[in-house]
């Protein structure tokens, strides 16, 4: 059985920051925006079950990254 969690992050640029990396986030298009965060949460949240081995002991179920269908 799997079940399916629906985790929402946010991310909040401070559009007044002199760092080159929030000019390259802003000139991107709003799609292409959303994928970058969108791939970058998921890889965020895989990385931190896996440092944090958040399914260690855990003989009853697995957490894990859903991949995309």
């Amino acid at each position: 059985m799997i079940i399916k969690h629906l985790v929402e992050l946010e991310t909040v640029i401070n559009e007044e920051s002199p760092e080159p990396t929030v000019k390259e986030i802003l000139s991107m298009s709003e799609e292409m925006r959303n994928s970058f965060f969108q791939v970058a949460g998921t890889e965020m949240i895989a990385d931190l079950i896996t440092k944090n081995n958040l399914n260690e002991g855990s003989s009853w179920a697995l957490l894990r990254v859903a991949q995309p269908k």
